[in-house]
């Protein structure tokens, strides 16, 4: 499943998914090998390191540096977490699943639940990855991947309204992203506001090629509802 394009994520300069979303790579992925290995006896900079390569999309890599990470510091949950993320987008969706719902027991883990709605909306089951993606706003309400996320399913399933409040919220909470700003454009054209979506275009700045791209996506999703 997507959630931006892979053509208009890249043009943007944006993750493929949403999921991958975060703040800035850390300074550790930098060409300093001092300062690498300093983080690499930290475990919490260590998880920001590996963090910063898959924000990079160096899935694998992560893989590796996670093996390594679990050697000095078994069975911590956020490392847990990242292995998900890697593995599922890797496509190891099956591997990706038993992690998250080992996390999502006791003290869930607003990710845990939200990588399990990606899963299911990419197997098909939309209805039950949007109650997994809303499970996962409530208990982190302010975690703008997961409301780009809920919102984007939200739109291509049809349901505007509630799509056009969390993409909105994810837009305003992340001082500008880009990518809630490009599927809110979207969501403008599906709803006859070409006015706003234009807005949106020229406020993040797009291309005229992206522009065209997003309208094409746009015309596509909304043909694909109209024969539904």
């Amino acid at each position: 499943m997507r959630f931006l394009s892979a053509g208009l994520a890249l043009m943007l300069g944006l993750p493929l998914s949403a999921a991958a979303q975060g703040a800035g790579a850390p300074a550790a992925v930098a060409e300093d090998g001092q300062v690498l290995r300093q983080d690499m006896n930290d475990p919490a900079l260590y998880l920001q390191l590996i963090e910063g390569l898959q924000q990079r999309r160096m899935h694998y890599a992560a893989l590796a540096h996670l093996d390594a990470f679990d050697q000095k510091w078994p069975d911590n949950r956020q490392a847990q977490l990242l292995r998900a993320d890697a593995l599922r987008q890797t496509g190891s969706l099956d591997e990706a699943a038993v992690i998250y719902e080992r996390l999502t027991g006791k003290n869930p883990m607003p990710r845990a639940l939200h990588g399990l709605g990606l899963i299911a909306v990419s197997k098909g089951q939309h209805e039950a990855g949007e109650r997994l993606l809303i499970q996962a706003n409530r208990l982190a309400p302010i975690d703008t991947r997961i409301l780009n996320d809920l919102g984007y399913v939200q739109m291509q399933a049809g349901r505007y309204g509630p799509a056009r409040t969390n993409l909105a919220k994810a837009f305003e909470l992340d001082a500008g992203n880009a990518q809630a700003g490009a599927n809110l454009a979207m969501l403008y054209l599906l709803l006859g506001e070409a006015g706003l979506a234009e807005k949106m275009m020229e406020r993040l700045g797009m291309t005229d090629a992206q522009r065209a791209q997003l309208r094409e996506e746009s015309a596509g999703l909304s043909g694909r509802r109209a024969v539904q």
